[in-house]
This record gives structure tokens, C-alpha cells and sequence, in this order.
């Protein structure tokens, strides 16, 4: 009995141990994390004269005057409309109270929508890696704050898109890689309204393990439901059918092209280090896993895109390819996480 006894004290032990490192440690240093978000993000929020707050406050009076917000934000419904609900509760909750280190409730707002997105993509990791999330926890707070960091660019913005797409691109990294294509399917064409750039994400159906017949009819059928919520989207805001990027610096400036600015931005150093070094990490890196070189296929859409209709000194616009880059740069480096071995790494790279 006693040998039994303490058989069941040691698994209690292991038990006991696994939750505290599966769990708990990656929650405080999600917490902790978060916090920083919170202050730094309060600190680097602009005058109610800014885009940032024009952006925050977009549908805060109704969708009548959204009609005139910016033809190439206004299909970001779901964004929009959700910052200006936590506009709302920040509105409410310095009415009823003080809040540490905020003085306006534009800080509050910004504060709360950074490190609030920042805990959900967090717990995506922790529930999909548990303890081996630490090191995704760690990247994702440093892709975040080059993306936010001052002199670097041409100016800090921070738009209610930006994380919402973080976040939809870190859940599809997760599916894709556990083969989860039926909830890939329905993630995309909800992600479009938060904002477009997850139309790329339709391309992965091309390498999903599935018959070829089902790929396509996969590929076509979230495509498809995409393109309707884009048009829906349009419509409803009132804004060109469908194509609504810009493609012109300075006002449709002769010879203007984001393009061209964006390869003379090329000639600095601060572009090759994007994400905060995981980006070129992330393309350089062997392709030892097949998920890795399908990301990487994929990312190529996002680098041309952005290289078409954003500034690529505007860093915040990478954010999206954080969850791709951390999750290559995790399987070289430590192999494929346990939940994921059956998908078979090539031989001899899964340590």
C-alpha cells in the first residue's frame, strides 16, 4: 500500500507540475505582457485630431457618418465597429471611475484594444503549445512593439485592424497546421470583415492533405463565400464594389506608386528586420516541414500586396506574418510540437 501511495503521490506531483508549466506560467507572462501593452499602447496614443482616433471612433455615431470615413477603411466594419464599442465601455468606465496611468478616454480605448487582442491570440497559443507557447508569448510581444516602436517610420498608427487580423491569421496558422480545413473554411470568410488581407488565406486549400477534387471545391467555396461578405461589406458602407485599396502615394501623384517608394525604402536597414527579425528569419529558413513551405508560398501573396497598397515602413502592416514566422522559426528550432508530430516532419529534423 504504500508503494501504491506513493506511486500516486508522485503522479499528483508530475500532474501538479504540468499545470503549473503548461499553464499557469505562460498566463502570468501573458498577464505581465499585457500590461506593458496596456501602458505603452495609453502612452503612444494621439489628439482626437489623428487617424488613429478618427479610426477608433469611426462608428461611434452611427453608420450615417461612417459613410464618409475613408473609401479604403470603411469595408473594416467589424473593426471599426468593434473599437468603437470599446470606445463606449471606456467612456462608461471613466465616468464611474479612475483607471491608473489613463488620463483620456482615447488612452483607455487603445490601451484596452491592445493588450485585450494581445490575451485572445495569447491564449490560442497557450491552448494550442501549453508550455512551449513561452516562446510564441515572447514573439508576438516583439513583432508587436517594432511594429509600435518610435523614429523608425514614417509615424506610429495605430488602427482597430491591425490585431483583429493578427488574430485570424494566428488561428488559421493553428488550423491549417492541425488540418482543422472545415473551421478554415468558415474562419476566412468572417475574417474578411475585420479586414481583406485574409482573402490570401483562401490559397491554403491548394495544400491542404485532402483529394485534389475536395481542394479545389474547398479553395472555390471560401473564395466565393469570401468575395459575397466583401460585396455585402461594400454595399453597405457605400463603397466601390469590391477593389477598394489604394495604389497612389500623395494623391494619385504622378509616377506615385506605393510600389516604387516602397523599393527605394528598401535602401535602409530597418525593413530587413521587420516583425522584429522573425519576417526574414521566416524566409530564409529551410523548408523542413510542408506547412512551412505552403506559409511561405502564402506570404509571398502578403509581401506582394503590401509592396502594391501600403507603405512597408509602416510596420505595423507586417503583423500578420508574426504567427507565420514564429511557427516556422519554433519547428526548425525544436521540431514539430507533440501535437503535431503525426503530420510527420522529414526525417531527422524532429528532435
Amino acid at each position: 500500500m504504500k508503494g501504491i501511495s506513493n506511486l500516486e503521490k508522485k503522479k499528483w506531483s508530475l500532474s501538479f507540475d504540468s499545470i503549473i508549466l503548461d499553464y499557469l506560467t505562460p498566463l502570468l507572462i501573458m498577464v505581465g505582457i499585457a500590461l506593458i501593452l496596456f501602458v505603452k499602447m495609453a502612452v503612444l496614443s494621439p489628439s482626437p485630431k489623428s487617424e488613429t482616433y478618427a479610426t477608433f471612433y469611426s462608428l461611434s455615431s452611427g453608420l450615417d457618418n461612417y459613410y464618409d470615413f475613408k473609401t479604403a477603411w470603411k469595408p473594416r466594419i467589424l473593426s471599426n465597429g468593434l473599437s468603437a464599442f470599446t470606445a463606449h465601455v471606456s467612456n462608461w468606465l471613466l465616468a464611474k471611475t479612475s483607471v491608473p496611468i489613463v488620463n483620456t478616454s482615447t488612452e483607455l480605448t487603445v490601451g484596452l484594444w491592445t493588450s485585450g487582442w494581445f490575451i485572445l491570440i495569447t491564449l490560442a497559443f497557450i491552448w494550442s503549445f501549453k508550455r512551449r507557447s513561452i516562446f510564441y508569448i515572447f514573439g508576438l510581444f516583439a513583432g508587436i512593439s517594432f511594429g509600435y516602436m518610435r523614429r523608425m517610420q514614417m509615424a506610429i498608427r495605430v488602427y482597430p485592424w491591425d490585431l483583429p487580423a493578427l488574430f485570424f491569421f494566428t488561428l488559421f496558422v493553428l488550423f491549417f497546421t492541425r488540418k482543422k480545413y472545415w473551421w478554415m473554411f468558415a474562419l476566412i470568410p468572417v475574417s474578411v470583415g475585420f479586414k481583406e488581407t485574409t482573402l490570401i488565406l483562401c490559397a491554403a486549400f491548394l495544400f491542404a492533405e485532402i483529394p485534389w477534387k475536395q481542394r479545389f471545391f474547398m479553395l472555390a467555396g471560401s473564395l466565393a463565400l469570401s468575395i459575397v461578405v466583401k460585396i455585402f461589406i461594400d454595399y453597405l458602407v457605400h463603397a466601390p464594389m469590391f477593389f477598394t485599396m489604394e495604389t497612389h502615394v500623395n494623391n494619385n501623384v504622378a509616377n506615385g506608386f506605393y510600389f516604387f517608394s516602397n523599393v527605394s525604402y528598401l535602401k535602409t536597414i530597418f525593413p530587413f528586420f521587420i516583425n522584429a527579425g522573425t519576417l526574414s528569419a521566416f524566409l530564409i529558413m529551410p523548408n523542413v516541414h510542408k506547412n512551412i513551405l505552403a506559409l511561405k508560398l502564402i506570404a509571398i501573396l502578403f509581401i506582394l500586396g503590401n509592396f502594391l497598397f501600403g507603405n512597408i515602413i509602416e510596420y505595423r502592416i507586417w503583423f500578420e506574418m508574426i504567427p507565420f514566422a514564429l511557427y516556422t522559426i519554433d519547428v526548425n528550432v525544436y521540431g514539430v510540437p507533440s501535437q503535431l508530430e503525426s503530420t510527420n516532419v522529414e526525417s531527422g529534423k524532429n528532435r
